[in-house]
Parts: C-alpha cells; structure tokens; sequence
C-alpha cells in the first residue's frame, strides 16, 4: 500500500470533483453537521466554479488536507462582502470519519488561522458547532475560540430530538 504525505492547500479547480466526493460523504457519515443528507451538495462542476470565483476574494479561502490526490479535510472560510461586516469570517470544517483523530482538523485550523491572521481583511472569526460535539468545541477552544453564546434548540436530529448549538468566536488581532 502506497503511504502518502498530508499536504493542506488552497483548494484548486482539480480538487473538485474529489472535495465534491469529500463532502457528500461527511453529509452522511457525520450526525454534528448542519445539513444532512437531504441538503443539496454542491457537484464537482459547481464547486470548480466556486473554487474559480472564491480565488481572489481577500477575505475568503477554502483550504483541502489531501493525501496524494484525495481529499480527506476541507476548512472553508466565507465572508460577507458589505463593507460593515466583510471583516468577519465565517468557518466551516469536516474531515472524512476515517482520518479523525488524526490531527487533520488541527492541521486545516491552524492553516486558517494562520492565513487569517496574515490578511487584513479578517478580524473575526466564527463558526456554529452542536454543544454534544465535544471533541470539535475542544478543538475549537484550543485554537482560541470562545463560546459567545447557545442557541438552544439550534438543531436537531434524524429522530427529532432538538439540539443546542454554540455560536464560538476568535477575534483576530
């Protein structure tokens, strides 16, 4: 079996078609994301274009943890572009469920983080994470983000049952 290097990029257009892969996968394989497996995913053509258009934005970045070619990590980064908030970064993040607890999600956050405090154009910071998610609010507080606040009832599962939701923030200075 061939061992690979873990290499954590910006996303390119070639990346598409296996992050297209990536995240229809983690829709189904993971119960602490927002959307689930009814949730439209982007296909591998849409996310080409996305990739292509999100590549000058300065306060944007969509940064994949690939083994050779495969995307097994994404951390996504978006921004609105109003002038009065476009300062504020929107985080979202998911590794395939093999490679967890591997230290893939540290390595996409550090990244980011990184790149967020190299550009000018983010100060902030913030992401939604269900409160059962232990192991992502420890991720998170590791990396200096700090639970602002609860949105009870934020979420809730297959079966119904209402969940609770942190809104986490880092400021970036």
């Amino acid at each position: 079996m061939a061992e690979y290097e873990l290499v954590i990029e910006e996303a390119q257009r070639e990346d598409s078609v296996s992050l297209a892969q990536l995240l229809e996968t983690v829709t189904l394989e993971s119960d602490f994301l927002a959307q689930d497996d009814r949730s439209s995913v982007l296909n591998g053509e849409q996310l080409a274009s996305y990739i292509d258009s999100r590549q000058s934005v300065p306060n944007e970045i969509c940064l994949v943890a690939k083994l050779g070619h495969e995307v097994i990590g994404v951390c996504n980064v978006t921004s609105n572009q109003d002038t009065k908030t476009s300062h504020i970064g929107d985080v979202f993040i998911a590794v395939a469920k093999p490679y967890w607890g591997n230290g893939i999600g540290q390595f996409l956050m550090g990244t980011m983080i990184d790149w967020a405090v190299n550009t000018p154009a983010i100060r902030r910071l913030e992401l939604t994470v269900q409160a059962r998610n232990e192991r992502a609010v420890h991720l998170y507080q590791k990396f200096g983000f700090d639970i602002e606040g609860t949105k009870k009832r934020g979420a809730r599962t297959k079966n119904g049952e209402f969940l609770d939701v942190y809104l986490m923030a880092k400021l970036i200075d």
